[in-house]
């Protein structure tokens, strides 16, 4: 959710936490700005869970087994708020996720599905990673096997408490996601990207009927034609994108971009996540952080031309990410969150400091902050 929060889907059932809402919600705006940012980051936040209370809540769903999840999200940028005149940075983002999805296994949590999220700049700036005027960007599908829980633990002393029946639901879950990318997007059409295939571990402690923690970890594999950024330019009927001082012609009808290709992406997430009933449905708080690393094919090579402070091998980038929200849930089918989300690297641009992690100090109007407005429809 966000009038801020890149992409994506995950793993893990959480019966009790708004947290898993929120991540939920966080994947497809956030995850995609990211990679514009950090020039085809594709960092992976496959670890969140995809249960989320909503979900749990219409677990009896008007289309039986099936099910469709619809996200749409207005986000804008810090820099809207902070500069003036030519240096100003003003961004305005709606991001449309569409996620159809069949329950396998209620039990088990398992289940099948896909994802395919939709960016549409409204106002723009000179940063903006669009080619034309309000472009609407379609980005990579992705098709996913989710099993929520396959280990429960369940106890007696605490944990969530049905007032119902008396039995308290499990106290931890651990469950997993895989997961396909398809390369329908820009960016990835841009590294030749073949596929992306990803894995997903998720466990999530729930001690009371208010509270959740969560931990995930991920992984992405990336296949590409060839290890750096090339295009063949019978594919594009608009001018092709280059770099400083040329594109680089590698063979007939294919041009060189002077990137390279990233291989692998790894995440880790943490989520803190509270829910309290109200008048009319659940109220929720959300605090997350994660950690992305991303790496390069293994294709910079050393030289005599290579500076004395090059170094052969993988590239390698990191990106982190802050999460705060609060949502409203009034009735199962829908849902309402507001917050923010900061995408930044975890050290200052002079290597000496670390930022932190909620707000965006030190960024100025680069919009590494967003505001975030989502609303969540599930059937």
């Amino acid at each position: 959710m966000k009038l801020s929060t890149t992409l994506l889907m995950s793993s893990t059932a959480m019966v009790m936490a708004l947290s898993a809402s929120a991540s939920e919600r966080q994947n497809a705006a956030g995850e995609q700005r990211a990679e514009r940012r950090q020039e085809g980051q594709q960092a992976d936040d496959a670890t969140k869970p995809a249960a989320t209370v909503t979900e749990a809540k219409a677990s009896d769903s008007w289309l039986g087994n099936l099910g469709i999840r619809i996200i749409y999200e207005n986000a804008v940028g810090m820099g809207t708020f902070t500069t003036t005149g030519d240096s100003a940075q003003p961004s305005w983002n709606m991001s449309y996720s569409i996620l159809p999805s069949y329950v396998v296994d209620k039990k088990l949590k398992m289940k099948v599905g896909a994802r395919f999220d939709f960016d549409h700049n409204v106002v723009e700036n000179y940063a903006s990673g669009n080619t034309v005027p309000n472009e609407l960007q379609f980005y990579d599908i992705r098709l996913f096997f989710q099993q929520g829980s396959i280990v429960s633990l369940k106890t007696d002393a605490f944990g969530p408490l049905n007032k119902e029946t008396g039995e308290r639901s499990a106290v931890f879950d651990l469950g997993y996601t895989l997961q396909m990318f398809l390369p329908t997007s820009k960016a990835s059409q841009i590294s030749n990207k073949v596929m992306g295939l990803g894995l997903s571990v998720a466990g999530t402690f729930i001690p009371t009927d208010f509270m959740t923690l969560s931990y995930g970890f991920g992984v992405t594999k990336n296949f590409n034609q060839y290890t750096q950024q090339a295009l063949d330019t019978s594919n594009f009927s608009a001018p092709l994108p280059s770099r400083a001082g040329g594109v680089e012609q590698l063979a007939d009808g294919l041009v060189a971009l002077g990137g390279s290709n990233l291989e692998w992406s790894v995440s880790h997430d943490l989520s803190l996540g509270f829910a309290w009933p109200v008048g009319l449905g659940d109220m929720g708080l959300t605090i997350g952080w994660t950690y992305f690393q991303s790496f390069t094919y293994a294709n910079n090579t050393k030289d005599e031309f290579a500076s004395v402070n090059a170094q052969a091998g993988r590239g390698y980038t990191d990106l982190m990410r802050g999460v705060f929200e609060l949502s409203w849930d009034p009735i199962p089918q829908f849902g309402v969150a507001l917050g923010w989300l900061v995408d930044q690297t975890p050290k200052t641009a002079d290597n000496e400091d670390f930022r932190f992690p909620w707000w965006d100090t030190t960024n100025g109007a680069d919009n590494r902050q967003t505001f975030y407005l989502d609303l969540v429809a599930n059937f």
